[in-house]
């Protein structure tokens, strides 16, 4: 729950300033979604990884970066203020890709997911019930050749653009091969796609070597007798909400945030679906 705090002016010397924008922007379908990450009490913050569906990823456009606008604006009457989001972006060319690009994503339900090199985490333009869509347009003259890729939502909503800190999925899921040994590290990724089970075992952790702070989404396999995870209290373990033991059905998804505590390291539940 929101409680209503102080807010100062940012550390910096200019916090106003523009932020240059990461040129690479990720667009991701909306039907190609198979779980939302949670945004947290206060309505900002998503908690978790957006979880693709099989064989769906992410895509990445390049953008200009001093281009890139994104934003919001509020209209309503009293009672009844209601936010619309909007992203807006120049390619650059007139290649058959982004042409194809264009006709293949006007009319598809999206969300925008973009960063800057200024902050830690990234920007989310869109929401489950209100997408944006691609409203696209092309410049070609004596001065330039670029499309203008406009991205709106079409239905307002209560929420502002989403901070986003989980995972990019530009490949599958590691696969876990044994549940009892999950091995948590970069080069594996920060999504784990647990195995089915005929008969169930308690998930535990070969190895966590991911930074505190640091985000990870397990994936149930399901099968007969899924796996489950429990609180536990040494080296590895996972604190989980209530300490109530979280079941690996089929899709069903946990994300944990790595907490380093000298030389011991736990995994915290941060939301369950």
């Amino acid at each position: 729950m929101y409680q209503r705090v102080n807010v100062l002016k940012p550390l910096g010397k200019s916090p106003g300033a523009a932020a240059p924008k990461e040129p690479n922007v990720t667009i991701v379908a909306v039907d190609d979604i198979a779980t939302w990450p949670l945004r947290d009490s206060k309505g900002v913050n998503h908690t978790g990884d957006f979880i693709m569906k099989p064989n769906a990823k992410m895509i990445q456009v390049y953008m200009t970066p001093s281009k890139i606008k994104a934003g919001f604006e509020s209209d309503g009457d009293e009672d009844a203020v209601s936010f619309k989001q909007k992203f807006e972006g120049e390619s650059p060319g007139n290649e058959l890709e982004l042409a194809e690009f264009v006709q293949n994503w006007t009319g598809v339900n999206a969300v925008i997911i973009y960063g800057s090199c200024s902050d830690a985490f990234r920007k989310v333009i869109g929401t489950k019930c209100a997408p944006v869509q691609l409203k696209p347009s092309l410049v070609d003259d004596n001065d330039s050749r670029k499309h203008m890729l406009v991205f709106e939502q079409m239905a307002k909503s209560g929420y502002v653009p989403g901070h986003y800190t989980g995972s990019l999925s530009f490949t599958d899921p590691f696969t876990v091969v044994s549940s009892t040994a999950v091995p948590v590290n970069s080069t594996n990724g920060r999504i784990y796609q647990l195995p089915s089970l005929a008969v169930t075992a308690a998930i535990a952790f070969s190895e966590i070597s991911l930074n505190h702070g640091d985000t990870i989404t397990l994936i149930g396999g399901g099968g007969v007798a899924p796996a489950t995870l429990a609180t536990g209290v040494t080296d590895k373990k996972a604190i989980l909400k209530d300490g109530t033991t979280w079941v690996g059905l089929a899709g069903a998804t946990i994300n944990l945030e790595v907490f380093v505590n000298g030389a011991l390291t736990f995994l915290i539940e941060k939301s369950r679906t």
